[in-house]
C-alpha cells in the first residue's frame, strides 16, 4: 500500500498572516495551481490505479483534493471527509499573529516542542495523536494491501500522523519540519501495518514559483534531520547507550 500524504494548498488563511486552525477558508488562486502542481507530480503514478481518497472537513484540504484527482483523471472517486484530519485545534491563539503569540504565549512552541504541546483552550498533541489513531484504525487498517491512499490534511496533523504511521517516539515529532503547501509526504505500508517506510517527506520540488515566500526561513526549522535520529537512536541503542 502506498500512501500519500498532502498537506492543503494556500488558503486565504495563509496569506493573512495570522494563525489558522479550525476557521474554515477557501483556497486562494495561488492555492488552485499547487493544487494541480502536486497533481500533476503524481499523475503518472497514479492515472488508472486503484485510489482510495481522504481529507480533513475543511474547505482548504477537500478543495485541494478534488484538485488532484482532475489532474489524474479520477474526478468520480468518492472522497471520504474525516474530522480526524482536521487541523489541531489551537484554541486562544486563533487568529493571532505569529508575534501576538510569542508575546502573550512564550511557552507556547508549535515546532520543536510540539510532543508537549497544549494549546491554550483547544488541544493537546495526544489528543491530535489519538485522532489519528482512530482515523488509522476506522480506515486505513480496513484499505486493501493493493490500495494508493490519498490523504489531504494540515500542517501539524500531518505531522502527528507521519510520527505515527512511521511507528517513531513522540518526540521525534519534533525533528519534522512544517510542510509547505501541497508538499508530498510518501509512505508505503508493510502487509501486516506495523510498519511503514518513507519513500519522500516534505517533497515540495514541484511548487517552484508557487512556493510560499520565505517557507525556508519560518518552515525548515528542526535542528537534527528526521531520518537521521531514527539512525543515531538505533545506532547508540546497539552500542549501549540507550
Amino acid at each position: 500500500m502506498k500512501l500519500y500524504l498532502i498537506r492543503h494548498a494556500e488558503s486565504y488563511g495563509n496569506i493573512k498572516g495570522k494563525i489558522v486552525s479550525t476557521t474554515d477558508y477557501e483556497l486562494t488562486e495561488k492555492g488552485i495551481l499547487q493544487s494541480r502542481r502536486i497533481g500533476q507530480k503524481i499523475c503518472t503514478g497514479l492515472e488508472g490505479k486503484q485510489i482510495s481518497a481522504y481529507c480533513s472537513s475543511l474547505a482548504r484540504a477537500r478543495q485541494t483534493l478534488q484538485e488532484i484527482l482532475r489532474c489524474i483523471r479520477q474526478k468520480d472517486i468518492k472522497i471520504t471527509e474525516s474530522s480526524c484530519l482536521k487541523e489541531m485545534d489551537l484554541g486562544l491563539l486563533e487568529g493571532m499573529s505569529w508575534t501576538e503569540r510569542r508575546e502573550k504565549y512564550p511557552e507556547i512552541d508549535l515546532d520543536q516542542k510540539l510532543s508537549s504541546l497544549r494549546a491554550p483552550g483547544g488541544e493537546s498533541y495526544h489528543d491530535v495523536k489519538d485522532r489519528c489513531q482512530t482515523f488509522i484504525d476506522e480506515h486505513l487498517a480496513r484499505e486493501d494491501d493493493d490500495q494508493n491512499i490519498l490523504i489531504v490534511s494540515h500542517g501539524i496533523t500531518l505531522r502527528v500522523l507521519t510520527n505515527l504511521l512511521l511507528n517513531r517516539p513522540d518526540e521525534d515529532v519534533n525533528f519534522l519540519n512544517w510542510m509547505e503547501n501541497t508538499a508530498l509526504t510518501e509512505l508505503i505500508r508493510e502487509k501486516d501495518f506495523h510498519t511503514c517506510k518513507a519513500v519522500r517527506l516534505n517533497d515540495y520540488s514541484h511548487l517552484g514559483d508557487l512556493k510560499t515566500p520565505g517557507y525556508e526561513i519560518w518552515g525548515l526549522f528542526a535542528t537534527h534531520n528526521y531520518l537521521e535520529v531514527k539512525n543515531k537512536r538505533r545506532h547508540a541503542s546497539r552500542a549501549g547507550l540507550l
